[in-house]
């Protein structure tokens, strides 16, 4: 049975808020993180680059008010996320208090004004906040060129050679027929990289055959080189995002983030929880998860120690290990599988929580007397919520030792048109106690005693197990 969303009094307008801010500025698995952290790196190169210029030539006065309001517009995004991350920030003084939230202050001070120390300090402050708070971008075009790698070189190595043996005799032939436009070899150079772009000014012009010649042997060779290079990063970029859907992106630069090993009913109820809790998560499975959202995609087998490793394990604050059912496989194999995995975290992360979901309840009680994780569970779709309250910490164990080891969860049918109050009453000689209201695929928790049953909706209810 699929339970979907469970629907709380929590999404107010500050939850809202959070949530917005939190898939904007944190969230590394959030398409709006992608296109935020891609438009906000392009404005603060920008910038950079406009400030590296301004240092070197200078901008001429009538261009001050446009580029004032450029930096404004800079200053205003940097605010924003310095604004929205401490809004975000459990701790608002460590948050403060913390270099790189300091040289955030730095940086968001308008870079063109007159004292040039102040201006050096700026530039600075903003270079190196592209190094760190750009860095899954820049990971991320690191990861395009190194894709197409081989092609670039290939590209690199041959063109540049052809390009200065014309350049040479081109500059030859028309020094020699005293071309009155072409004083020096820059000036041929630049005619031929006009001409190689196809742009072709005119300002310059060769006035012999041999150079008309050699003029469009460029034009035909920048075709080619500027659509082969276009195509091979085009090609880098598919790949790339191929790469991110089908799981095969390695993520060892991630820290103190969530690993779920496997995938099953069970995962998509602990993501759809813990998506909003502020740490990334990575799912490690063999199955295709190229359409989910909400997560990074490791695709591979749990029990392979590179694979853990390419989802970062060792530097997780958090493991969870599902009971992934494959097919031929018993349910013993399967928390074997479980506890492997369970072991092997452990091996690569000693200060990580390990959490282990079990099928069989006899394995359950060995792993808890070896101490093999720190929590263990019993596995279904509604302990999926319980493994994902754990990350909120430890203090919850007791809690799910007891739901887990004592007391049995039932769906059962009840009449419509009687309160949760003359129920309760009712079942209360059973020994049964409400615990939600359900209906096709919504849950409603802890109801009030007034609420009266509607047609179609059963009762979630717990009992204590027969000794």
């Amino acid at each position: 049975m699929k339970y979907g969303r469970i629907y709380t009094n929590f999404e107010t307008v500050p939850f809202l808020i959070h949530k917005l801010l939190h898939n904007l500025l944190e969230n590394t698995a959030s398409s709006l993180f992608i296109l935020y952290q891609s438009f906000s790196f392009g404005v603060l190169l920008l910038s950079v680059l406009l400030g590296l210029y301004d240092e070197t030539s200078g901008f001429p006065k009538d261009l001050h008010p446009v580029i004032f309001k450029l930096e404004l517009f800079v200053s205003a995004i940097i605010l924003f996320e310095y604004l929205g991350r401490l809004y975000l920030s459990k701790n608002k003084l460590a948050y403060v208090v913390h270099p790189l939230s300091i040289i955030d202050l730095v940086a968001l001070i308008p870079f063109f004004q007159p004292f040039r120390i102040l201006r050096f300090v700026v530039l600075s402050a903003r270079l190196f906040r592209i190094t760190y708070r750009y860095r899954y971008v820049l990971i991320a075009y690191r990861d395009i060129f190194k894709s197409v790698s081989f092609e670039l070189l290939l590209l690199l190595s041959s063109f540049p050679l052809v390009f200065l043996i014309i350049l040479i005799v081109f500059y030859s032939i028309e020094k020699s027929a005293r071309n009155p436009e072409i004083k020096s070899i820059f000036d041929a150079f630049y005619v031929l990289f006009i001409t190689m772009t196809t742009v072709g000014y005119g300002d310059i012009t060769p006035i012999t055959w041999e150079g008309k010649v050699l003029a469009m042997i460029t034009a035909v060779a920048g075709i080619f080189a500027f659509s082969s290079l276009v195509a091979t990063m085009s090609a880098g970029l598919s790949n790339y995002v191929n790469m991110l859907r089908s799981g095969m992106l390695s993520y060892r630069d991630m820290k103190d983030h969530i690993v779920i090993c496997g995938w099953n009913e069970t995962g998509s109820v602990i993501v759809e929880k813990l998506k909003d809790y502020g740490r990334d998560i990575v799912v490690i499975t063999t199955q295709d998860l190229s359409g989910y959202r909400g997560f990074h995609y490791k695709k591979g087998d749990f029990g392979s120690e590179e694979v853990m490793k390419d989802a970062g394990i060792d530097k997780a604050h958090m493991v969870i290990v599902l009971a992934e059912k494959l097919p031929g496989y018993s349910e013993d194999s399967v928390d074997a599988r479980t506890i492997l995995a369970g072991m092997q975290a452990r091996d690569l992360n000693r200060n990580a929580v390990i959490v282990l979901e079990i099928l069989l309840r006899e394995n359950a009680k060995l792993i808890k007397r070896r101490n093999v994780a720190d929590y263990v569970v019993i596995g279904g779709e509604v302990v999926g919520s319980l493994i994902a309250s754990l990350v909120h910490g430890r203090v919850l164990a007791n809690l799910v030792d007891y739901i887990e080891e004592r007391l049995e969860v039932e769906v059962i049918p009840a009449e419509a048109g009687k309160k949760i109050g003359e129920i309760e009453r009712e079942l209360e000689d059973k020994g049964y106690r409400i615990l939600g209201v359900m209906k096709e695929n919504r849950i409603s928790y802890f109801p009030k005693l007034s609420h009266k049953l509607l047609e179609g909706e059963k009762l979630i209810v717990l009992r204590e197990k027969a000794k």
